[in-house]
């Protein structure tokens, strides 16, 4: 009886430090991904593209992100394995169709951010470009991806292309 008492004292234990080892700040979001927002030319406000398509080039395998949907913004996955990552985004459906492609070069930052949430990567973003087919310009609005879930780059369209 007094070891059976022991055992369960003693798993007890295991199982309070083991849960105390951790204060539970680890989030779920532990990808640091760019959002990009649309917005209309030469405002502030928020705007909604009805058909929008966005995947990555070059990506090995589906680099589909959105398929055709109505959206004001989303997040572009970064590689870490590389330095340069490219979208194209596609405004409309079928021959009214129209393409822009968006270019990030970065520098990966490996980060360990705590030992429950473990390693992760910032993006240290030195280059933006974009082509001009819909799109009228594209600016970055924080040089440092983390996982912050802030706005980084700020797509801007023309009032009739939304």
């Amino acid at each position: 009886m007094k070891t059976w008492c022991h055992t369960v004292w003693a798993l007890l234990m295991a199982i309070t430090l083991a849960t105390a080892c951790g204060d539970g700040s680890c989030y779920n979001n532990g990808s640091s991904l760019p959002l990009a927002r649309f917005y209309t030319s030469g405002t502030t406000t928020t705007a909604t593209v009805t058909a929008l398509t966005v995947r990555g080039i070059g990506v090995p395998g589906d680099s589909l992100l959105i398929d055709s949907a109505a959206t004001s913004e989303f997040f572009m996955p970064l590689r870490a394995t590389t330095t340069v990552t490219q979208y194209e985004l596609t405004y409309g459906r079928g021959q009214e169709a129209r393409s822009d492609t968006i270019t990030l070069r970065y520098r990966p930052i490996p980060y360990f951010a705590s030992h429950e949430c473990g390693a992760m990567y910032n993006y240290e973003v030195s280059d933006l470009e974009c082509t001009h087919h819909v799109t009228d310009s594209v600016t970055l609005a924080v040089s440092t991806i983390t996982n912050a879930g802030t706005v980084a780059l700020r797509i801007y369209l023309p009032a009739s292309n939304q």
